[in-house]
């Protein structure tokens, strides 16, 4: 008959305790992997709205991008022609187009246009970090709403460019990133208004639309028309904010 020593006996319960104890945090690491209340699931950034949200808005809206310099003179065109038809739109323009034009953007607060942030500077934001996104919108967020003195809603990439980054820096700062369903395509005909006219005929406007424009010749000549096409669908020309 084998005899244990106490020493002998006082290890074997040792090593007995410490495999326990192993295997019980195996145990509880296993669970909380397998328990799914533990973690939130990671959902894609939402995409940007190309129509409005608004039920019987009966409205379409107008945005004019606006992110060089040397299309002012058209800026101060479109505005004229806005005034004539009593129409306020909405304006979105970058944060380097807003600090060397005060007055201009000042103009457009005072005649009742809605100011939407551009961005910065014009980039291809899809390709841009988060933090990158983040700091191009808040800088033009910054040095717009210090001019105009009042917060900016709605957000909208250089070209449409938005990718989850976009998306997520956006939202953090509170916008509705919107692009449109209606392009006029008004930068590649410039000085050919009737071709714009023409296309946006045939373009299927509905309510909530967004019909997107820039400054051009072309367009200070036709957004006139733009605006008849629109009112011969008995829908009104306006803002975002009118459809959102």
């Amino acid at each position: 008959m084998m005899v244990i020593s106490k020493n002998k006996l006082k290890k074997i319960i040792i090593g007995i305790i410490a495999i326990v104890l192993v295997l019980y945090g195996i145990v509880f690491c296993l669970n909380r992997i397998t328990d799914k209340t533990t973690f939130e699931p990671i959902t894609a950034a939402q995409v940007p709205y190309d129509k409005g949200t608004k039920l019987n808005s009966k409205y379409v809206a107008l945005i004019c991008n606006v992110d060089l310099g040397w299309e002012n003179e058209y800026v101060e065109g479109i505005l004229t022609a806005l005034k004539k038809e009593n129409v306020k739109i909405t304006f979105n323009v970058t944060g380097r187009w807003a600090e060397h034009n005060q007055d201009l953007l000042l103009k457009m607060k005072k005649q009742g246009h809605e100011i939407g942030n551009h961005g910065h500077r014009h980039l291809d934001y899809a390709n841009l970090s988060y933090e990158e996104n983040l700091e191009q919108i808040k800088t033009s967020k910054t040095i717009i709403e210090n001019i105009i003195k009042e917060p900016t809603k709605f957000f909208q990439a250089p070209s449409g460019s938005f990718g989850e980054n976009t998306m997520r820096a956006a939202k953090d700062l509170g916008y509705t990133c919107i692009k449109w369903d209606i392009d006029t395509i008004d930068w590649k005909n410039r000085k050919e208004p009737e071709v714009i006219i023409e296309r946006v005929k045939k373009k299927d406007i509905k309510e909530n639309s967004i019909v997107l424009m820039h400054p051009t010749y072309a367009t200070t000549q036709c957004i006139d028309e733009i605006i008849k096409i629109i009112r011969d669908k008995n829908l009104k020309p306006g803002k975002l904010s009118d459809i959102f």
